[in-house]
């Protein structure tokens, strides 16, 4: 069985709540219990597809105002969640 991690560590870094906002946020989606590890997220890959995943992290960024400093980043078989670069101008 596959598995899809989500990197949560500079998340985590900036706002501990939300990575836990995230996870029960995702479990509520799904409709099942995800493991969670210090800077990661494990989701079965036969329960949704990567991109589904990304879609799922996207929506809770917008929701929970983040999506202006974090983004998703799909790394082969992974999401990883970066912040930001800031845009000089």
């Amino acid at each position: 069985m596959a598995r899809i991690t989500i990197e949560i560590s500079e998340l985590r870094k900036e706002d501990a709540k939300s990575a836990k906002e995230l996870r029960e946020f995702m479990e509520a989606k799904l409709g099942i219990d995800i493991a969670t590890k210090e800077d990661a997220i494990t989701v079965d890959n036969d329960v949704s597809s990567r991109a589904y995943l990304r879609v799922l992290v996207r929506k809770f960024l917008h929701k929970s105002g983040l999506k202006e400093r974090f983004r998703p980043i799909s790394t082969g078989e992974n999401i990883v969640i970066k912040r930001r670069r800031k845009h000089e101008g």
